[in-house]
């Protein structure tokens, strides 16, 4: 599978959440590679929680933009974030916790599929509604 490349028509108009989305990609990518090698466990839970933590902090910051902008979609904005943290947590868990070189071998389309509906949806889908509320302030904008 080809790696996923960030696309100008990912942007949102602002410097700090476009950067923070390029780096989800490579952790993403990142995680994709560390899939193709199940027998390195340790390293694809590594990998996992990088993605974790990194999705964690781009939330946190981007929600601080959103406040200071008014978003009026905020609210269920913010429970989407929550909602992906939440089931990128359940797959890391249940990697860990229950599965085999084997399983991740199995699962491999089926996670890899995961990761990038989780984030290209997200960024393309959501994330883009806030491109006319983002485009009365500087790109490097940070809240």
């Amino acid at each position: 599978m080809m790696a996923l490349i960030w696309r100008d028509a990912m942007s949102v108009g602002n410097n700090i959440i476009d950067a923070d989305h390029r780096y989800l990609i490579c952790y993403v990518n990142t995680v994709e590679l560390a899939l193709q090698k199940p027998d390195e466990k340790e390293v694809l839970m590594s990998a996992l929680s990088q993605l974790y933590d990194y999705a964690y902090e781009h939330f946190m910051r981007e929600e601080r933009i959103q406040q200071k902008i008014s978003y009026p979609e905020f609210n269920k904005h913010r429970q989407e974030h929550k909602e992906l943290l939440e089931q990128l947590l359940e797959l890391r868990n249940k990697i860990n916790s229950h599965y085999s070189e084997a399983d991740i071998d199995k699962h491999y389309s089926e996670i890899v599929s995961f990761l990038r509906h989780w984030i290209i949806d997200h960024v393309l889908n959501t994330d883009r509604l806030l491109i006319p509320y983002l485009s009365k302030f500087t790109k490097n904008f940070a809240g």
